[in-house]
């Protein structure tokens, strides 16, 4: 079974988000509002399993980390360094 990823660019008005599969090939790219739900909506109807969400750290994070965390997803925020 193919495992997939999402990753979300974090910004103040909206989140674009991606998936990918386990080789890096993209699925599905799109920008959505601000909102959890909105997300995890989005990303429950992919049709697959998603392995883990990743998103840099910073101060919207942490809203989006504890509300997927909530919806049942699997997240990490990274440091964006440089």
């Amino acid at each position: 079974m193919m495992e997939y990823f999402a990753g979300l660019d974090v910004s103040l008005r909206s989140r674009a988000i991606c998936v990918v599969d386990a080789k890096g090939k993209v699925m599905l790219e799109m920008e959505l509002p601000c909102e959890v739900g909105d997300i995890a909506d989005y990303l429950n109807s992919f049709g697959h399993p998603i392995e883990r969400i990743g998103f840099e750290a910073g101060t919207l994070s942490q809203h989006l980390f504890y509300g997927l965390t909530s919806e049942g997803f699997d997240g990490s925020c990274q440091n964006k360094l440089g």
